[in-house]
């Protein structure tokens, strides 16, 4: 049992997320705490997976060769 009255549904250095004894889920970063419904806790875990899509599509190194020979570079006016 955590010191909130409820177990933690997952948690990690610094953040967590556990539901209270009302039902309410928080997610709690650092000295913030944020309380939800479980409909918005699954909107907001959709927002944090796509984020996280992105960002490690970002970070992913460039692997595709550009053909500069055949490029078409015509100007436009």
């Amino acid at each position: 049992m955590s010191r909130y009255g409820a177990e933690f549904l997952s948690q990690g250095e610094v953040c967590a997320i556990y539901q209270c004894l009302e039902g309410h889920i928080h997610l709690r970063y650092r000295t913030l705490d944020i309380t939800m419904d479980a409909n918005d806790f699954s909107q907001v875990a959709d927002v944090f997976i796509e984020a996280a899509r992105v960002l490690q599509q970002v970070e992913q190194p460039v692997t595709e060769e550009l053909d500069l020979e055949n490029m078409d570079v015509s100007t436009k006016v």
